[in-house]
């Protein structure tokens, strides 16, 4: 059961204040901790600008944080996700107090801007690409010419004028050896091959000279905001009952011992938020 909502019933409702606080206090970390910097990054047309950004390994080290200070409560660590153009990172930990399991998950969602570093050799790659692309484009016309005359000519002086092109694909289907001999009349020049070559090059250097930016608003959204791709934070906690190894509906009362063990599970994670906000970070101006 979720609690925390305001919208809980029986004994539970009594821990709804206790998780509003942490998630107060969550918020307040997690707006301090993506205040964003400035930094300056160039554009496709070779435009610099400048964009805010954050740094979010500050905000897996709040996690990572949180987590560690949550002695005997069982956690995979800081998680990190990435689905095209969103980020998420997050941390679940969970802890038994008699049949209860007691679990939380503290998230956030953000979107991953990319430009180019601002650095000549960023408009000297465009330029060179763009004269390889000029040079390989005539290029590759002439020697679709010179192959389809190459392959006209093994063909006839191989017996095999006239072909359609579903006789053509039969033919070199079945002929090993005249497939080969076609390829490697028709190959290209080293001329070609090299251009093709420098062509990916250049395309793996302008990719290394890629920089990220991220963007986030520092919202408490819930699960289904998260799962539709929303920015923001998700800080959630809930309790289930487990008993013979299998997970039932919680009782409608629950003893005031585990209510009040609950409750100071609850306060723990609170003070956990709490320090693992004042420990020191990276500056945001490091970020992108």
């Amino acid at each position: 059961m979720r609690i925390g909502t305001g919208l809980g019933d029986g004994s539970l409702a009594a821990l709804d204040g206790t998780v509003r606080s942490i998630q107060d206090a969550f918020m307040d970390v997690m707006r301090e901790a993506t205040v964003t910097a400035k930094t300056k990054v160039m554009l496709g047309d070779a435009t610099v600008t400048e964009e805010d950004t954050f740094d979010p390994s500050r905000v897996g080290s709040i996690f990572a944080g949180v987590a560690g200070r949550l002695s005997g409560w069982q956690t995979d660590g800081v998680v990190s996700t990435s689905n095209e153009d969103i980020r998420r990172t997050f941390v679940k930990f969970q802890t038994r107090v008699g049949n209860y399991l007691l679990s939380g998950h503290l998230s956030i969602q953000f979107h991953v801007l990319l430009y180019y570093v601002p650095k000549q050799r960023v408009i000297d790659c465009q330029k060179e690409l763009s004269e390889i692309v000029d040079a390989t484009r005539t290029g590759e016309e002439e020697m679709a010419d010179i192959s389809d005359k190459l392959i006209a000519e093994k063909l006839r002086s191989s017996g095999y004028d006239g072909l359609d092109h579903q006789e053509l694909f039969e033919l070199l289907y079945e002929d090993d050896s005249l497939r080969r001999s076609l390829e490697s009349q028709t190959d290209g020049d080293d001329a070609m091959r090299r251009l093709a070559q420098k062509k990916t090059d250049l395309f793996g250097e302008l990719d290394s000279l890629l920089t990220e930016t991220y963007r986030m608003a520092p919202v408490l959204i819930d699960d289904a905001r998260l799962v539709t791709g929303e920015e923001g934070c998700l800080c959630t906690f809930d309790v289930e009952y487990v008993r013979g190894g299998t997970r039932r509906s919680i009782p409608r009362r629950i003893s005031r011992s585990v209510l009040k063990s609950l409750g100071e599970c609850l306060e723990r994670v609170l003070d956990a938020v709490r320090d693992a906000g004042k420990a020191p970070g990276r500056d945001p101006a490091s970020a992108g």
